[in-house]
């Protein structure tokens, strides 16, 4: 059922057009930039979108503009991830996995605050915040250590279902969703109005 629901919504993601993705990433950065979460934040902690995720490269460039540190993930072995900052998408190169990622020698890693924004992806969502990555366990071994993240989602609408997700105990849900349409979630929150 779960990688069913999985397979269903990733291929819908990559059946949109290039013109119908950026128009709704670039009204998903928007409402992000616009955040009380990301003003206050010193750090951007963001993936880097995949060809059909939510286009995070323009959130990574405001960031810059307005003075922001950037940090992405390196993958590491056994599902483990840490954090690094970049200056700039040169720094990039494509892994193993087909993910695009500062090289493995770099090693300056930057710890969450709870002040800090923080970007995570993932394939199917519920209204509850419940999410399915895309099944390598990275982001909920992470938030098991930094339990104090704020954590927003980046998603297209079509990715938010209407029934509650099935979930095991290590799954950890996002606080807020950040969709098109709006948020979903954190509304009554001192992070995201």
């Amino acid at each position: 059922m779960k990688n069913m629901l999985r397979q269903k919504i990733l291929q819908k993601r990559k059946e949109m057009t290039v013109e119908e993705r950026e128009g709704k990433s670039n009204k998903i950065i928007d409402i992000l930039c616009n955040s009380e979460s990301y003003q206050k934040a010193d750090v951007v902690f963001t993936y880097i979108g995949m060809e059909a995720e939510v286009n995070t490269y323009p959130l990574i460039e405001r960031a810059w503009k307005d003075g922001k540190k950037v940090a992405v993930p390196i993958a590491k072995i056994k599902g483990e991830m840490y954090f690094v900052p970049i200056s700039s998408f040169l720094e990039l190169k494509k892994s193993r996995f087909g993910v695009m990622e500062p090289p493995k020698s770099k090693n300056q890693e930057i710890l969450p605050q709870k002040t800090d924004f923080f970007l995570v992806p993932g394939s199917v969502f519920d209204q509850k915040g419940n999410r399915y990555g895309y099944g390598g366990g990275y982001y909920d071994r992470y938030f098991q250590q930094y339990l104090n993240i704020y954590k927003i989602a980046a998603a297209f609408s079509f990715q938010i279902m209407e029934f509650d997700l099935q979930v095991e105990t290590f799954d950890i849900p996002v606080d807020c969703i950040v969709t098109e349409k709006g948020v979903i979630g954190g509304s009554n929150d001192e992070y995201f109005d």
